[in-house]
């Protein structure tokens, strides 16, 4: 019998509603308090295991992984998990780099407007949201009654 073919032919065909981590046991098989059947995990299982676990005739609850491609993770596919750690590591170290970037950033605006908003504010004004400056009106001179009533001054 061809194990990887048995192994991609799985289905379950009720899913349990019972979370893994709420089921006592080790990381191989834990016990379901739902069901009372013992629970496998396949990914701790080599493909041998696996293909004595699923003898014809018998009933099996298990936890499996189904990779993108229809096959399911085993034990001995080691690789693959090194594989999608390493992923892992890569593009946490590359969002750790862009938060330090943008946190660096926004440091640097902060000192700016602490170290220098006085120099800031006289260079650019004060903040008016838009509206005109207030100013005073120009002050407007009176005709005066001794020079003649013109109210121009040379």
């Amino acid at each position: 019998m061809d194990t990887r073919a048995m192994t991609e032919r799985l289905t379950i065909a009720t899913p349990c509603e019972m979370r893994w981590e709420d089921m006592k046991g080790d990381a191989r098989v834990r016990h379901c308090g739902a069901c009372r059947l013992s629970v496998h995990n396949l990914s701790e299982m080599t493909t041998l295991e696996v293909e004595a676990l699923l003898q014809p005739g018998g009933s099996v609850c298990v936890r499996l992984y189904r990779r993108p491609d229809g096959t399911v993770v085993t034990g001995d596919c080691r690789r693959i998990w090194s594989q999608q750690r390493e992923e892992a590591v890569t593009l946490l170290g590359t969002a750790a780099t862009v938060v330090a970037a943008l946190s660096f950033l926004v440091l640097i605006g902060l000192l700016t407007i602490t170290l220098y908003g006085d120099h800031i504010r006289r260079m650019f004004g004060s903040a008016t949201a838009g509206a005109l400056p207030a100013t005073s009106p120009p002050a407007v001179s009176a005709p005066s009654p001794v020079l003649g009533g013109t109210g121009l001054h040379d």
